[in-house]
């Protein structure tokens, strides 16, 4: 599976962020309830939504199990959630590197 998932221009991205610091198990934990049940990486601003047709950044992909990433599609504020714990991340992960 992590083959497939490599092999998709947003799970490189991903990886090419993450994965230098974290393990692939760390990686591949849902950022808002911590599982590593079923995780998927979500478009947070959903590619067949807005005017961009490029939604492959770092700031909109994060990693969610099933049951987050499926309460992001059916509700607005969670999926605001989620963009909130993903930028949050990304700053902590650049606040490190700098410090580092």
């Amino acid at each position: 599976m992590i083959v497939e998932k490599m092999a998709t221009k947003h799970f490189k991205i991903y990886d090419d962020f993450w994965l230098p610091e974290y393990t692939i198990a760390q990686t591949y934990q849902c950022a808002v309830c911590n599982s590593w049940y079923g995780t998927d990486i979500h478009h947070i601003s959903n590619k067949a939504l807005g005017s961009s047709k490029c939604k492959d950044y770092i700031e909109n992909l994060i990693c969610l199990c099933r049951s987050c990433h499926t309460k992001c599609h059916s509700d607005k504020n969670y999926n605001l959630k989620a963009r909130i714990i993903n930028l949050e991340n990304i700053a902590d992960k650049l606040k490190d590197e700098l410090d580092g």
